[in-house]
């Protein structure tokens, strides 16, 4: 879901959301805030071992037992949909968060480059500046 999308062709233009850490906490989620990564037990399904990762800083989530994920707002979604049998549309899932009083906080930026969790997270190197073509390599031909 893209809610970025759909609140710029309605106008609302803000990016603020509800932080993820102030919505698992009103879902009862057990975590440690003080952590940024971790597991905890899903609060969309009976689950007894932990299953529900966590990415405070980039504000993203991941059941690997019911196979949902997303954002704050995704997980409000959800968690009316499985729970409660009731869907909800987006201006719904912002008065929602508004009437309970989830913590706001701007939305976390999106870096350009692709970090690959194989590669130990890290961030692909930029590209150099437009310069001299090639590596340097002269060949031993057009040395003088």
């Amino acid at each position: 879901m893209r809610w970025r999308r759909v609140e710029e062709k309605t106008g609302a233009g803000t990016d603020v959301k509800p932080t993820l850490e102030a919505t698992m906490a009103h879902f009862g989620v057990q975590f440690s805030p003080s952590r940024n990564i971790g597991m905890a037990q899903c609060p969309l399904h009976d689950d007894r071992t932990p299953s529900f990762s966590y990415r405070l800083d980039d504000g993203l989530w991941n059941c690997h037992s019911c196979s949902n994920g997303g954002d704050s707002f995704t997980l409000i979604a959800k968690y009316h949909e499985m729970q409660e049998q009731k869907e909800l549309t987006f201006p719904e899932l912002k008065q929602y968060a508004r009437d309970n009083g989830l913590e706001e906080g701007a939305a976390p930026a999106r870096e350009e480059s692709y970090a690959s969790r194989y590669g130990g997270g890290r961030r692909a190197q930029t590209k150099k500046p437009a310069g001299k073509a090639g590596g340097g390599y002269v060949p031993a031909w057009k040395r003088k």
